[in-house]
C-alpha cells in the first residue's frame, strides 16, 4: 500500500460476485483502522460482552501463537477506482463495515489496552516489560486483515447483505473466532459450586453482566473467570486442559467452595448493592481470586491456607466506591468505579490487595 496524489492506493483483485463488483485484498490492521466507518443505519450497536471477549483472545494469542479471523466484509460505496498504481480510494473517504465490526472493535481495544500495560511499564521503570508489550503493540498494527470490499452498493443492498450474513452464521462465528467451549472443565466446576452455594447468595444463571438493578451478587460467568484466577492466574481466555496443579477433584471443589464462601464474613451485609459497594463488581471478585493465586506462590503455602488470609483487608477497607483503595478506578465525576475489569485494572487491584495482607502478615509475624 502506498500514497499517490494524496490517494490511498490498495493492491488487490477485482472480480463479481452475485452481479456486484467486489474488491479482495490485504492490508495491514494499522492502516484499515484510519479508513473504516461504522454506519448505524445498517449494522447493530456493539456488544460490550462479546468485544471483550474478542479481545481477551487476541491479546492471550499474542503470547502465543498467531491468531486467525475470516475475511471482514465492507462496503465502498463507489469510493474505490482502478488506476494504473491499483485500487485507489478517494481522499477523505471511509469503508463502512458490514461484517467484523466486533472485530475491529476488539483489535482497537487491545491496542489501547497494550498501550496502557506498557504505559505503566514505563511508569515503573520496568523497561524490558515495556520492550515486550511494544512488541505486541507492533505485532497488532502489523496484523494482516484479509478484506472483501463490495464496491458499489447502496445503502439498502448493504442491510440485506448484513442481515444475510448475521442471520445465517451469526451463533457459528462467535464460536469459531473465540475457540471457546463453554462445557469445558472450569464451566462444569463453576456449575457444581454454584449450586451448593444458591442457599448462602443469589447468583445470576443466564446474565454475564450484571446491572445495577440485579441482586445477585455474582454469576455462573463471573465465577468461572474468578476459579480461572484462582488457579491458574490466568484472566484471559482458557485453552486446553485446566491446571489445577496437585490438588484432586475433590480438594479443587471445596477450595472453590471456600474462596466463595469467604465473601460472606469478607463483604458488607449488602454486598449485592452496587450503587453503595464494590463487590458486586466483576474486575473486584476476580482481583481477589488473584490475590489468592498470587499468596499461594509467593509464600508457597496452599490454597486453603490463603484463602482466609483476606480477612486481613477488613479492617483495611470500607468496600465503597470512594475508599482510597480504588483510586486507581474511581471517576470523581460519576462518583463510581470505572473500567474494573480490564486485565490491568484486575491486576492493579490485586496488587494493592496483597501489600496490605502481605504487611499485616510480617506485621503479626
Amino acid at each position: 500500500m502506498s500514497n499517490h496524489d494524496f490517494k490511498t492506493i490498495i493492491e488487490g483483485i477485482g472480480y463479481n460476485q452475485f452481479g456486484k463488483k467486489v474488491l479482495a485484498t490485504q492490508i495491514r490492521f494499522a492502516t484499515l483502522e484510519a479508513l473504516f466507518e461504522v454506519d448505524p443505519e445498517v449494522q447493530r450497536k456493539i456488544d460490550p460482552k462479546r468485544r471483550t471477549e474478542i479481545r481477551e483472545f487476541i491479546l492471550s494469542s499474542l503470547k502465543g501463537k498467531d491468531f486467525y479471523f475470516s475475511p471482514f466484509i465492507f462496503s465502498a460505496r463507489g469510493a474505490f477506482s482502478l488506476t494504473n498504481q491499483g485500487w485507489a480510494l478517494e481522499p477523505g473517504s471511509k469503508l463502512y463495515i458490514l461484517d467484523g465490526q466486533h472485530r475491529t472493535s476488539a483489535m482497537s481495544s487491545a491496542l489501547s489496552h497494550l498501550k496502557s500495560q506498557k504505559e505503566a511499564a514505563e511508569e515503573t521503570g520496568n523497561e524490558k516489560e515495556a520492550y515486550k508489550i511494544q512488541g505486541y503493540i507492533n505485532k497488532l498494527r502489523a496484523y494482516p486483515v484479509a478484506m472483501q470490499v463490495y464496491l458499489d452498493l447502496n445503502q439498502q443492498e448493504e442491510r440485506q447483505l448484513f442481515s444475510d450474513i448475521n442471520t445465517e452464521r451469526k451463533e457459528a462465528h462467535t464460536g469459531l473466532i473465540m475457540q471457546y467451549d463453554h462445557r469445558d472443565t472450569y464451566t462444569s466446576l463453576t456449575r457444581t459450586v454454584a449450586k451448593q452455594l444458591q442457599s448462602m447468595f443469589e447468583i445470576e444463571q443466564e446474565l454475564s453482566r450484571l446491572t445495577n438493578e440485579n441482586s445477585a451478587i455474582t454469576s455462573l460467568t463471573i465465577m468461572r473467570k474468578c476459579l480461572l484466577a484462582l488457579f491458574e492466574g490466568n484472566l484471559s481466555v482458557k485453552k486446553g486442559n485446566p491446571n489445577f496443579g496437585n490438588y484432586k477433584p475433590d480438594e479443587v471443589i471445596a477450595i472453590s467452595l471456600a474462596f466463595f464462601k469467604s465473601w460472606q464474613q469478607l463483604f458488607p451485609t449488602h454486598m449485592a448493592d452496587r450503587k453503595k459497594f464494590v463487590t458486586g463488581l466483576t474486575g473486584i471478585q476476580v482481583a481477589l481470586a488473584l490475590t489468592i493465586y498470587e499468596l499461594t506462590k509467593q509464600h508457597s503455602i496452599p490454597h486453603l491456607e490463603a484463602i482466609p488470609q483476606l480477612d486481613r483487608l477488613k479492617d483495611s477497607c470500607t468496600w465503597k466506591h470512594n475508599d482510597p483503595l480504588f483510586t486507581h478506578l474511581y471517576d470523581p465525576a460519576s462518583r463510581r468505579i470505572k473500567h474494573h475489569s480490564s486485565t490491568t485494572s484486575i491486576q492493579r487491584t490485586a496488587w494493592k490487595f496483597l501489600a496490605i495482607i502481605n504487611k499485616e502478615r510480617i506485621g503479626s509475624a
